[in-house]
């Protein structure tokens, strides 16, 4: 069998035991070929322009440039590192899923949910160079009470527009994202879902039914949740669901 991708690593942490501790984590890893250290963040910039690592376990609170800064500094760069954020501190969390990292580790770091994270990226490079990405392979972040966690676009059932925030339905409980319903939609895979209103889009894999009672159509989903169609959406939904 073909051995899949091995991944290069930059470990960015100010702190010369952290760093050591983390490299001795990796070391133990299978699916790792190189591993770098960096002290800083204008040092870790510099280092991802020359070797192009494919993951960054960055720490936060850095003299120079704080990890945010360099996660967002790294976007510029056409092959970016998955971001791995490894701090002593959680307020951080909210600002980190924004940034799409893969993880936010707390210190110390755990063994177990490193090499988690670490295989997360390894499946992702795996699919990609298979191919096109499929709806499940794609991950959001989102609030999870003060911290936040990972879930599963195609785990949602429907977005439902709350206010200034985006409802995300899932069969257990809901999360709330504070963006525009175009912004969230350009975010998920094309085709998954379908905007029905205004103020709400369904993916298609939960539509149990189609209905229209009077002038009013609406889709039924199916957990028995009915969501109106919007009269200027409903050539357009009615299409894409035909499909």
């Amino acid at each position: 069998m073909k051995p899949g991708p091995k991944l290069d690593i930059l470990i960015v942490d100010d702190e010369p035991l952290a760093r050591s501790r983390i490299k001795s984590l990796c070391k133990r890893m299978t699916g790792i070929n190189h591993v770098k250290m960096a002290s800083g963040g204008r040092e870790a910039l510099d280092l991802v322009a020359q070797d192009c690592p494919q993951i960054m376990l960055l720490d936060i609170d850095m003299p120079d440039l704080s990890g945010m800064e360099v996660a967002k500094l790294c976007k510029e760069f056409a092959d970016a590192p998955e971001i791995i954020f490894t701090t002593a501190h959680d307020r951080y969390a909210i600002d980190a899923f924004r940034l799409n990292a893969t993880d936010y580790l707390l210190k110390p770091v755990k063994e177990e949910l490193l090499r988690e994270a670490v295989e997360r990226v390894l499946e992702k490079r795996k699919m990609t160079a298979s191919g096109p990405s499929k709806t499940g392979d794609h991950w959001l972040w989102v609030q999870d009470g003060e911290g936040a966690v990972q879930i599963r676009s195609a785990d949602i059932g429907w977005i439902a527009a709350d206010r200034d925030y985006m409802r995300l339905c899932m069969s257990d409980r809901n999360y709330l994202v504070h963006e525009a319903m175009q912004s969230l939609l350009q975010r998920l895979p094309g085709g998954l879902f379908i905007r029905i209103h205004r103020s709400a889009a369904v993916n298609r894999s939960f539509v149990r039914d189609i209905r229209r009672k009077g002038r009013r159509r609406f889709i039924v989903m199916k957990d028995g949740t009915e969501l109106t169609i919007g009269p200027s959406f409903v050539k357009a939904a009615m299409s894409a669901l035909a499909h």
